[in-house]
């Protein structure tokens, strides 16, 4: 039969396991984050510039039909979003399979660590009274 020590060494396993995980899919969060928003922000800053650029040639040249026409094409080569790319697509989709699959062992992790918290203090108690018997 396990002792006490046995199930709180279990514990502090899981505990540790649990902490790991947190701080894994923080760091995944954090990737995936820089990815899609920070990108996008980027992405979004480039586009206005575009815009702006596309406004400032037809401010400066005008009556001009051809001149408009290719200053207008220039937001034609407007940056679109990160999931538009394939490659970027497939890494955010992963990125976040990652974050799920390390979601799903966490909770694992928590539900054991839960239980054997509970047998170390349920064996706790019972050599408690083994030894309080001994003595009595």
């Amino acid at each position: 039969m396990a002792s006490s020590s046995y199930y709180y060494n279990l514990y502090k396993q899981k505990k540790s396991a649990v902490k790991s995980y947190d701080d894994d899919i923080s760091d995944l969060r954090k990737a995936l984050n820089n990815l899609t928003d920070t990108m996008n922000d980027e992405i979004r800053a480039v586009n206005n510039e575009l815009e702006d650029l596309k406004s400032d040639l037809n401010k400066a040249i005008r009556h001009n039909a051809k001149f408009t026409s290719r200053a207008n094409a220039v937001t034609s080569e407007k940056e679109k979003a990160v999931t538009a790319d394939p490659n970027l697509s497939v890494a955010v989709r992963e990125l976040e399979e990652e974050i799920s699959r390390l979601s799903g062992l966490r909770a694992t992790a928590i539900n054991d660590r839960d239980y054997y918290y509970r047998k170390y203090k349920e064996k706790k108690e019972e050599e408690r009274r083994e030894l309080l018997d001994k003595i009595f």
